[in-house]
């Protein structure tokens, strides 16, 4: 049941283990993903070392305007999966992201690169490609994380109630407060037992597993779900052949 879905944020909640929640958070870093992967410094006048301003470039999340393969395992790269992208400024000025040149879509074009004084030249030309985040993190869409739903059950209805309405956007189900009711909310103990009267209320640890996937704005959260699960579920076919 989702909670929360939004294009860079998803909250759901699974019936199930932290097993399972693991392998999808692990299976992310299966999703292709563009990045730069290769830089050709011409000129840098700037404060930043080649290997720092490199570094820098290659973290900046961006999307392909065409259709890119993945670079095949001979790591040779083709115009077919290979995106070159070209970057000139002079200063005074500050040189963000949204000043490279080529066939690609910055999803933060003011992610600000390096500053330059007067008279100071940047020039270089970088390669883009296809990778996945278990070679390196910059090919990561975003952030995954998890943790067990939280169990409320009340011991004070009276005392209870303006924490439980606080909670109302947080709550997988509302009821009516009541002693002894049980609630299953999202958030976690200590801000649950920071908005209110923790002796009104008694907290445990639930069954199943709350589920966050944050984007870097590549693909959508949701889609990063879809695509981890639909990864997963493709290679445990292939081990059940082959254990068949």
């Amino acid at each position: 049941m989702a909670e929360k879905n939004e294009p860079d944020k998803l909250k759901v909640v699974l019936k199930t283990n932290e097993s399972l929640a693991n392998a999808i958070r692990r299976y992310i870093n299966q999703i292709p993903v563009l990045a730069i992967d290769g830089v050709e410094i011409y000129k840098n006048d700037s404060a930043l070392y080649d290997e720092v301003l490199a570094h820098r470039i290659g973290l900046i999340p961006m999307k392909s305007k065409r259709k890119l393969d993945e670079v095949k395992e001979d790591g040779k790269a083709t115009a077919k999966d290979q995106l070159q992208l070209t970057l000139k400024a002079k200063g005074p000025c500050t040189v963000y992201s949204g000043d490279f040149k080529g066939d690609v879509e910055m999803i933060y074009d003011k992610m600000p690169i390096v500053v330059l004084d007067k008279d100071q030249e940047l020039e270089l030309m970088a390669f883009a490609q296809l990778g996945k985040g278990e070679k390196h993190a910059k090919y990561s869409p975003g952030l995954v994380y998890y943790r067990n739903i939280s169990e409320i059950t009340i011991k004070d209805a009276e005392k209870a109630k303006k924490l439980i309405e606080k909670l109302k956007d947080d709550l997988v189900e509302n009821k009516n407060v009541k002693n002894g009711e049980k609630f299953l909310c999202t958030q976690d103990e200590d801000y649950i037992e920071s908005l209110g009267d923790k002796s009104a209320i008694k907290i445990s640890k639930g069954r199943d597993i709350v589920f966050f996937v944050e984007s870097w704005g590549q693909i959508s959260s949701k889609e990063m779900f879809d695509e981890a699960v639909k990864v997963l579920n493709k290679n445990l076919k292939e081990i059940i052949k082959i254990v068949k």
